[in-house]
Order: structure tokens, then sequence, then C-alpha cells
């Protein structure tokens, strides 16, 4: 992992996704009022989270479906390893028992 993505903050995070979220429009050859349309959204709110990167988890899933992306969030607030053997739980065969 990057050390410095421990710097971030939440709007370092937001101005980030919004500059992806824009790449990855044009990348397809889109305008913003394409993308609005191909995921249902208002070209306002599309135009609000490319600025700012602010807006609901709901209108970015339906960006990235648009833009053939789902998957990208697979690696977003997946389950931390565990740290110690009691967060590991007992071993699997006391666990039938």
């Amino acid at each position: 992992m990057n050390p410095l993505f421990f710097a971030l903050t939440p709007a370092d995070v937001e101005r980030e996704l919004a500059q992806r979220l824009r790449a990855a429009r044009r990348t397809q050859g889109w305008t913003q009022a394409e993308i609005a349309r191909r995921s249902g959204l208002s070209l306002a709110t599309v135009a609000r989270l490319e600025r700012t990167g602010q807006g609901q988890i709901s209108s970015l899933t339906r960006l990235c479906g648009a833009l053939d992306r789902l998957t990208d969030f697979e690696g977003v607030l997946t389950p931390a390893p565990p740290t110690t053997l009691d967060a590991l739980g007992p071993p699997a065969d006391e666990q039938t028992r």
C-alpha cells in the first residue's frame, strides 16, 4: 500500500474519485450528457460528481455501471485480516462440536 495513502483526507479521496470518473467518461468519448442518459442520472448530478466528488453512493455506482466498471468496487471495504489469534476464532473442528 502506498504510504501516502494514510495522509489522505476524505476531501482528497473525493477529488481523486472526481478526476477518475471524468477520465473514465472521456476515455469512452462520452459527454456528461451522454453518461447522464446512460446512467439515468441528471446532468447536474454528473457535473457535480465530476467537479467535487460529492454525491450519493448510488449515483457513483450507477455511473460506474454505465461505464462497465462496477468490478472496481470489489476491493472497497474488504474485511481486515485478523490481527490476533483470538480474532481468528476457534479451529474449524471445534466449531462443529
